[in-house]
C-alpha cells in the first residue's frame, strides 16, 4: 500500500481535475476537459461532495519522497500515475511540453528507473474527450542509458513525444459532460 509523503499538497495544481476521465453516478467528465466544478488556481467547488474517483486520487508525487518540488505537476507539466508505482512500473503523463522534460533532473530520474528495471511509459494527453496515448520507453532509452548520454536521452524524449503527437490516432473516450453535484461555497 502506498503511503503519502507528509507535508505535500496540491497547492494551486488542478491537473487531475482536467486530464482524468470520470465516470460516476454523480459526474461524467471527458478526458482532458476541465471539470465544471474546478476553478483553476482555487480548486474544487464541490470538494465536500466530490465523487469517489476524485476522493481517492493523488498523483505519484505524493508517494515518492525522493522526488523534489520540481516534480510537482504545476511546475513540471508531468503527472506520475500512482496506480503503476507499486508494480515496478511508472507512467509519466505528459500534460504539456516544458523545460522540465529536458532537465537533468528528469532525465536522471527516468534513466535510474529504467536502469533499475522499472517499466517506464510516457502517456500523452490527447484532445478533449479522447483517451491518452501510451508509449513504453525502456527499449527506446536503453542505448542512451548504456552510453550515459544526457543529450541522447533528451533526443529520445523529444522523439517519443513528437511521435505520439503526430502519429497517434486519438480515440474518443465516449463520455459526455454531466453533473448532478451542487456547488458549495469555498
Amino acid at each position: 500500500m502506498l503511503h503519502r509523503v507528509a507535508d505535500r499538497s496540491c497547492g494551486d495544481c488542478t491537473a487531475c481535475c482536467e486530464f482524468i476521465p470520470i465516470r460516476s453516478p454523480e459526474l461524467d467528465k471527458p478526458s482532458n476537459t476541465l471539470c465544471p466544478h474546478c476553478v483553476q488556481g482555487r480548486g474544487c467547488t464541490v470538494y465536500e461532495v466530490r465523487p469517489q474517483p476524485c476522493r481517492g486520487w493523488y498523483c505519484g508525487w505524493f508517494f515518492l519522497a525522493d522526488l523534489g518540488p520540481e516534480w510537482h505537476p504545476s511546475s513540471s507539466g508531468v503527472v506520475l500515475r500512482p496506480e503503476a508505482i507499486e508494480s515496478d512500473a511508472v507512467t509519466v503523463v505528459i500534460l504539456r511540453r516544458s523545460s522540465f522534460l529536458l532537465s537533468d533532473t528528469f532525465a536522471g530520474t527516468i534513466a535510474a528507473w529504467v536502469a533499475a528495471g522499472v517499466a517506464v511509459s510516457f502517456e500523452r494527453v490527447g484532445p478533449a474527450g479522447h483517451l491518452p496515448a501510451k508509449m513504453e520507453m525502456n527499449e527506446l532509452l536503453a542505448p542512451a542509458i548504456r552510453q550515459r548520454s544526457l543529450p541522447e536521452l533528451h533526443k529520445a524524449f523529444s522523439w517519443a513525444i513528437a511521435h505520439i503527437d503526430h502519429q497517434h490516432q486519438w480515440e474518443p473516450d465516449g463520455l459526455a459532460l454531466r453533473s448532478e453535484l451542487t456547488v458549495t461555497a469555498k
